[in-house]
């Protein structure tokens, strides 16, 4: 019995310091791809550009984000673009995103990017900072 707790937690010492190897590698693959500043008690629209006809989907990643307190993020889904393209240009659609703003303060937010093929998860993930400033009823 001892002898299957200690391996019992060697691995989940083993699974816990690859997770932490894992986060750490993927917030260094983090791009940060806007800034914006607005105030408290005002409503901001993202636009995240890709391609769902492939099935890309966006997420919000709360692991990577920051300030959640201070906002709520709602997806409001695909606006799509003109039907114009070539071989060589990809059709880009974009992601339209609601950001109720709540309190002062700095909200990271980390969106995922991704799509599933084959049981493999294919992601990047991007960073949207947003620096609020008090509302006059604020300050």
């Amino acid at each position: 019995m001892r002898r299957h707790l200690v391996i019992l937690w060697i691995f989940l010492q083993l699974l816990s310091s690859a997770n932490a190897a894992w986060a750490s590698e993927h917030n260094q693959h983090l791009k940060l791809i806007d800034t914006q500043e607005t105030k408290a008690g005002e409503i901001l629209f993202l636009k995240l550009p890709g391609n769902p006809s492939i099935g890309y989907k966006y997420r919000l990643n709360k692991q990577f984000s920051s300030g959640l307190h201070l906002v709520d993020v709602d997806f409001l889904g695909w606006i799509m673009t003109s039907k114009d393209q070539t071989i060589f240009f990809r059709r880009r659609d974009v992601m339209n995103v609601v950001v109720r703003i709540k309190a002062p303060g700095v909200a990271e937010l980390a969106f995922d990017y991704y799509r599933r093929i084959s049981g493999r998860t294919r992601l990047s993930t991007t960073l949207v900072r947003i620096n609020i400033k008090p509302s006059r009823t604020h300050q």
